[in-house]
């Protein structure tokens, strides 16, 4: 029995009893979600916006998302405390915006990278984006984590699936590189020990997300490069 994808034509579907309908939809969802997981570049050093997310959301509207530094007392330091994102590309290298400032405001040299550990405001910011949808998710094999099944290759580094849980989007939880949803309306994805996420967004949650005052973010262009990670 051929079975179609989640995106593709009612094929069987329609003759079979419900019980039967229901099974085939569910398999068709997960095909989607294997399918949306491959269209991720496995090769090497990726640096434009669109490679973070994957192919299939690479038409909807995205921005970068600035996740908080942390200073001396463990604090959160949003990236525009010392530089004004707004009035600079996505592409934006935080050790060449704030080389001047630096001289003025020592202190941002304290400031250590989150690598990828999210604050409460950016937390709760992503939940409400995310709100009841269903997403699956990418995890580093580095980090210690142990897989269920066998790894996915991206960007020349090895990860592994899972679906993304409320636990995944929580303060002090490193967030995953890359999710996304089936439905095409929500991913993210960034480098290892993220300092910062590309997010590609249906317009309401793109427009949520950056009128959201919790968070520092700036619209990405296709051709806008994502700069090496802070703590990486």
């Amino acid at each position: 029995m051929v079975v179609t994808s989640a995106r593709g034509g009612t094929g069987l579907r329609a003759y079979l009893p419900i019980e039967g309908r229901a099974v085939v939809e569910a398999l068709a969802t997960v095909m989607g979600m294997v399918e949306t997981a491959v269209d991720l570049d496995e090769s090497g050093w990726q640096r434009l916006a669109p490679d973070f997310v994957p192919a299939s959301h690479r038409g909807l509207p995205m921005l970068r998302l600035y996740l908080p530094f942390i200073d001396r007392d463990g604090k959160s330091v949003r990236w525009s405390r010392y530089v004004d994102v707004e009035n600079h590309p996505a592409s934006l290298n935080w050790f060449e915006a704030t080389q001047q400032v630096a001289q003025e405001q020592p202190e941002i040299r304290d400031l250590v990278s989150c690598m990828g550990e999210l604050d409460e405001s950016t937390a709760e910011a992503l939940r409400d984006a995310i709100g009841d949808m269903a997403m699956r998710c990418l995890r580093w094999v580095g980090y210690g984590e142990v897989p269920i099944d066998s790894p996915v290759r991206v960007h020349g580094q090895d990860y592994f699936a899972a679906d993304l849980s409320p636990a995944d989007v929580e303060a002090g939880r490193r967030v995953p590189e890359f999710a996304w949803d089936v439905e095409t309306r929500l991913a993210w994805g960034g480098r290892l020990y993220p300092d910062s996420l590309i997010v590609a967004a249906e317009p309401p949650i793109f427009r949520q997300l950056r009128n959201d005052p919790r968070l520092d973010s700036v619209t990405a262009r296709a051709e806008d490069a994502l700069p090496g990670s802070v703590g990486d």
